[in-house]
């Protein structure tokens, strides 16, 4: 795949897999390659951790992490719960991460599939069916995203937002839906109907899940698509992804001709 079909695949698409091996020297090389690929700028570090006093809790310094952070804490034939569908940046605007990258070093026993939520396209389709229900998702107060990360005011790392939008004329998501959100519905039965949509018919119809194989890279459009972790056993070995987040969107000159 040329770079050029690589990017309109993840921006028309929504995502692509590639296969990009990781260097012994230093696991993030592929990431800083397949960025150079598809025309991003420097890998992002999400507001969450920026915060000083979340770094000294979670140890994370840049914008390059590792899934589990500490791999050598985690038992052999360990079982690890699934995630709910969000959108990385817990604390960022809509459209402040568009581009985020996952690179299996090792796969889990069984499990351990990434599962995207297209929730742009349930967002058009729910417009068609219910418009009040739709615009209620539109509303500056409609989802909170919070920390839940021990730090002496918890109460600051909070965001509040739209869950969808429009940014620069394009249709934006932070539709994220987990223990770490806070949905406006009270006294609001447009949002519920909305919600109900969303957690229900809309997953059917737009998602799919994929399962990494080591060595192989998930390039997907934070700012249109959700996502989650799929349940998973480790093997002997404990399952390894490592993740880079970008504020562009992949982009090559020639597109513009």
């Amino acid at each position: 795949m040329t770079d050029l079909e690589l990017i309109s695949e993840v921006n028309d698409r929504g995502y692509a897999v590639i296969s990009a091996p990781a260097t012994a020297d230093d696991p993030f090389d592929a990431h800083r390659n397949v960025a150079r690929s598809l025309g991003l700028a420097d890998a992002y570090t999400p507001v969450l951790y920026r915060d000083s006093e979340v770094c000294d809790v979670v140890g994370q310094v840049g914008p390059y992490n590792e899934i589990p952070r500490d791999s050598s804490l985690v038992l052999p034939w360990s079982e690890m719960p699934g995630q709910q569908f969000h959108v990385d940046g817990l604390l960022e605007p809509l459209d402040g991460i568009k581009t985020t990258v996952l690179h299996c070093l090792e796969q889990a026993y069984s499990g351990g599939e990434t599962e995207l939520f297209f929730s742009c396209e349930a967002f058009l389709k729910l417009s068609a069916a219910d418009e009040d229900a739709a615009m209620s998702l539109l509303h500056p107060a409609a989802l909170t995203r919070f920390a839940t990360i021990a730090v002496s005011e918890p109460t600051r790392l909070r965001a509040a937002g739209p869950a969808f939008g429009k940014v620069d004329g394009e249709l934006a998501t932070r539709f994220s839906d987990g223990t770490t959100e806070l949905w406006n519905t009270a006294g609001n039965p447009a949002l519920q109907r909305a919600l109900d949509y969303l957690r229900g018919p809309a997953l059917d119809a737009h998602r799919v899940r994929i399962r990494l194989e080591p060595g192989d890279m998930l390039v997907f459009r934070n700012d249109r698509v959700s996502h989650r972790g799929c349940a998973y056993q480790n093997g002997v070995r404990p399952r390894r992804l490592t993740r880079s987040m970008y504020s562009s969107a992949p982009y090559h000159r020639a597109l513009d001709r």
